[in-house]
């Protein structure tokens, strides 16, 4: 089946997903206080619940490190994104319509997709957070509207590094390939896209 969209998912998919949990020299414990803010707040700021400027002052009370700080080191962390070269080359080639779709919270809009210059790479972005749900499903779907394909949905590929993600997108008609490492990715790229 021939391929006439991508909808590529991010963290990863086109980088490693734990840029955030890079520690500051000045609290080395920044990865497992993150993690903790984001079990109680993840869902909530990928959905646009909530906003930065909450996770922040979280961060803040849990760590004893000032809003700025927190803010300041968040920029940081978000200007040394590493991105998987192969499957990057990939994106920014273009080889079809494509739209980035993914689960993330106003952090990507405001300091990740201006930065790396996101949207000269995609013809839309699709984040959860400004759609106001994190269901994967859903978001390609506003994907697809936004790029107007109207094509057969088996023929709109989601590359997601998360199988039940590829296969509730497969289930609902789509076409999905679980990305497992730029080597793989690279192997099949041929029968992927021709």
């Amino acid at each position: 089946m021939p391929i006439r969209a991508l909808l590529w998912d991010f963290g990863d998919t086109l980088v490693d997903e734990q840029w955030m949990r890079r520690a500051p020299g000045e609290f080395p414990e920044w990865p497992d206080a993150w993690n903790e803010v984001m079990d109680t707040c993840a869902d909530d700021w990928n959905a646009g619940r909530i906003s930065e400027r909450e996770v922040f002052a979280a961060m803040s009370a849990r760590s004893g490190l000032s809003i700025g700080f927190v803010a300041g080191h968040a920029e940081a962390c978000c200007r040394s994104i590493a991105f998987h070269p192969f499957a990057w080359r990939v994106a920014r080639e273009r080889r079809r319509p494509q739209a980035l779709v993914t689960v993330n919270p106003d952090l990507f809009v405001e300091r990740v997709v201006p930065r790396h210059r996101l949207s000269s790479y995609f013809d839309t972005v699709v984040v959860s957070c400004s759609e106001g749900t994190d269901d994967k499903t859903t978001l390609c779907e506003v994907a697809l509207d936004r790029l107007a394909y109207r094509g057969s949905r088996t023929e709109a590929l989601l590359v997601d590094n998360r199988p039940e993600l590829a296969e509730a997108w497969r289930r609902s008609g789509g076409g999905a390939y679980v990305y497992r490492g730029d080597e793989a990715f690279e192997a099949d790229l041929p029968t992927l896209l021709g």
